[in-house]
């Protein structure tokens, strides 16, 4: 199973630089390459009819479907999977609520020696009136976000007042207190959202292989140090 899921994730990645470089203009600078993409998602063609809730929601089936490019996170992962095939740097972005649950998903690219916000489901480039990409710092202030946000019906409670990379809550056992944790040192950030977390097989196989080996290494660990206690007694 495991093959299997890495050989899909390799054949898909391929797939999508295709898709990708036939999008997006291939001298064209990062900006333009993201504005290519981005229409792309506002006017993409009638594709096929699928049912959302079938459960395949990785990046190809998304880019095939009318009706999963309406789902933010399939949108955004579809989008960042896209970009990063361009070479520009992306990532997704969760928009969460005072408890910390995630609201909406969105994705961050990184231009002009910055990351600045784009909505891959609305097919939106979140620029000021004078054509500036704004931050999810920028887009804090209600005013910036409104004027980002007039030509599109943007819901009200998308606020990047709190936002998040990892949904930790799908993380069984210590998911959430580790988020927290890591949140307020700033180190998730730093982290990002590693794009293997939009592939469950893979997800699931790599969050218990680390715990196999951290289990082996704090059981050897103990050996080891009940054994060093009995050759001194």
């Amino acid at each position: 199973m495991a093959f299997l899921a890495q050989h899909q994730w390799f054949a898909q990645r391929a797939y999508l630089q295709g898709f990708a470089e036939a999008i997006a203009p291939l001298d064209g600078s990062p900006s333009e390459k993201v504005d290519a993409l981005l229409r792309y998602f506002r006017h993409h063609p009638p594709r096929l009819k699928t049912d959302p809730n079938d459960g395949d929601k990785n990046p190809v089936t998304a880019l095939r479907s009318s009706e999963l490019l309406k789902i933010c996170g399939s949108a955004s992962a579809a989008f960042v999977f896209l970009a990063r095939s361009l070479g520009i740097p992306a990532r997704v972005l969760l928009l969460l609520n005072e408890r910390g649950v995630t609201k909406h998903v969105t994705a961050e690219v990184w231009l002009d020696g910055r990351w600045v916000v784009v909505e891959p489901t609305f097919g939106l480039a979140m620029k000021d009136g004078n054509g500036r990409w704004l931050s999810k710092e920028d887009l804090r202030d209600l005013a910036t976000l409104r004027q980002a946000t007039r030509h599109v019906a943007y819901p009200p409670d998308y606020t990047y007042d709190r936002t998040g990379y990892i949904n930790w809550r799908k993380v069984p056992l210590v998911g959430q207190r580790l988020g927290d944790w890591l949140r307020k040192r700033g180190w998730e950030e730093r982290i990002g959202r590693p794009l293997v977390l939009d592939n469950s097989v893979l997800a699931r196989l790599y969050f218990w292989l680390i715990s196999a080996a951290f289990s082996g290494g704090w059981l050897l660990w103990q050996h080891l140090k009940e054994r060093r206690k009995n050759e001194g007694a």
